[in-house]
């Protein structure tokens, strides 16, 4: 009977402890929700914050190709139709393969998604700050390296870029951005607790 009891005790210790250490993750969940409705918003009305994240992969990706001795180069305004909505942006020519880089091709939701876990994370508002900043640029820098590898495979294998851009690298764009949190995470658990 009181080997019943200390289960029952442990166990709702154990699913207290597993809730204190989810609800971050699901604090953050919801705000990612709350900043995709609001670029959502200002892409269907202003496109001021939306199109910062298109206008920073554009040129990123531009200055990413031209360091890897990559033919690139942004030319005038393209147009692509979204819904009702038509909408102007640069397009940027990779290894001779035109593309536009739209608000999905930008990988907003990343950086919303890594904004919204490095707010509720257990580190310092300096950690947080220092921490978001790499893990942002890291992002922008893994983002543009993705497109350009994207052109690369535009010219030269046309047939699989539909599979690369749709499936691919959605999948690794997430596993990217859980696994450079997790390693941040850890480092800065690891730092935490040495000064305790």
């Amino acid at each position: 009977m009181n080997n019943k009891k200390n289960h029952k005790k442990t166990s709702a210790e154990q699913n207290k402890a597993l809730l204190k250490e989810l609800l971050p993750l699901m604090k953050a969940f919801g705000l990612w929700i709350v900043l995709v409705v609001i670029v959502a918003w200002d892409y269907t009305n202003n496109r001021w914050f939306s199109m910062f994240f298109v206008d920073m992969t554009t040129y990123i990706s531009h200055v990413m190709a031209k360091v890897m001795f990559i033919p690139s180069k942004i030319v005038g305004d393209g147009q692509s139709m979204v819904t009702t909505l038509v909408v102007n942006y640069k397009t940027i020519v990779i290894n001779h393969y035109p593309m536009i880089v739209e608000i999905e091709c930008s990988a907003y939701h990343a950086y919303i998604a890594m904004i919204a876990l490095v707010i509720f994370s257990a580190w310092s508002v300096k950690q947080k700050l220092i921490g978001g900043a790499a893990l942002f640029g890291l992002l922008a820098l893994i983002n543009s390296f993705r497109i350009v590898m994207l052109g690369l495979i535009g010219r030269l294998y046309p047939q699989i870029f539909n599979v690369m851009h749709d499936y691919v690298w959605n999948i690794l764009l997430v596993i990217i951005i859980w696994a450079l949190w997790e390693l941040a995470n850890r480092k800065i658990n690891k730092i935490n607790a040495a000064l305790v």
